[in-house]
């Protein structure tokens, strides 16, 4: 059913409607709420009207969002990070919602803060993948939704990625949020927001994948890398890069005051 594009993180409508936004959005929320997740509760992200919104996400899950890194990318701390569920509701009662930017800037503000987080950044040569052009023209669909919008994402574990008014950079750090299992790169020098549609026959590249389990529609669909060279006119190109690493050297159990 095509309900089960449950968008474990979704921003549905911030991107793909017009939003009055503000650059004098504060750098911290003004409310904010964070309390153990149910046993059952499915992983969701959400952007609420201004409000930042999470059920049955780990400290990695909301980290990855706040500095758009792939878990890969984080070194050292305890356990619990990766393990532990938490539902958030965070408010900067502004009257016009933050920019994308700016929300991720409040988030990155409380882990710190609730989560007393204190990390440092180093530089690692990891395995990544590269998003490239290639010899053919793009096949990308310019968006008209307003630049300055939050991107929206939907992923489908069956094999299944929209994103709407995503650049290149969006569009790769979505592919490794939900769709690959090391660092995605973005090298096309394509500038611009898209509204883009990607379906694959997905194979072992997450754990959480089904890939025995698809829908009859899928029948005859390529694997990811063939899909994005002839859906997209890209490709994806494994190599090693120096990339940005963050070690985690002190975080608690988050507050709630």
């Amino acid at each position: 059913m095509r309900n089960t594009l449950l968008l474990s993180f979704c921003f549905l409508a911030c991107g793909l409607l017009p939003a009055q936004q503000t650059p004098e959005a504060p750098q911290k929320f003004a409310v904010a709420t964070i309390k153990p997740s149910k046993p059952d509760a499915v992983a969701l992200t959400q952007i609420r009207g201004n409000r930042f919104v999470t059920e049955g996400t780990t400290f990695i899950d909301v980290f990855k969002y706040a500095y758009n890194v792939h878990p890969d990318q984080v070194v050292g701390g305890p356990a619990w990070l990766r393990t532990d569920k938490f539902d958030i509701l965070a408010d900067p009662e502004t009257e016009n919602r933050p920019s994308s930017d700016q929300m991720k800037a409040m988030m990155r503000t409380l882990l710190t803060e609730r989560f007393h987080l204190v990390m440092h950044r180093e530089q690692k040569n990891l395995s990544v993948y590269a998003l490239l052009k290639t010899t053919d023209s793009p096949k990308l669909t310019k968006s008209t939704a307003d630049p300055n919008g939050i991107p929206a994402v939907g992923y489908d574990p069956r094999g299944e990625l929209q994103a709407g008014n995503a650049t290149m950079a969006n569009f790769a750090t979505f592919l490794q949020r939900f769709a690959l299992d090391r660092p995605v790169v973005d090298q096309t020098g394509i500038a611009g927001h898209f509204d883009l549609v990607l379906r694959w026959t997905p194979d072992n590249f997450r754990a959480d994948g089904k890939s025995g389990d698809l829908p009859q529609d899928m029948s005859g669909v390529p694997g990811l890398f063939t899909a994005i060279k002839e859906q997209l006119g890209l490709k994806l190109q494994l190599t090693k890069a120096d990339t940005d690493v963050f070690v985690v050297d002190h975080v608690e159990q988050p507050s709630n005051d």
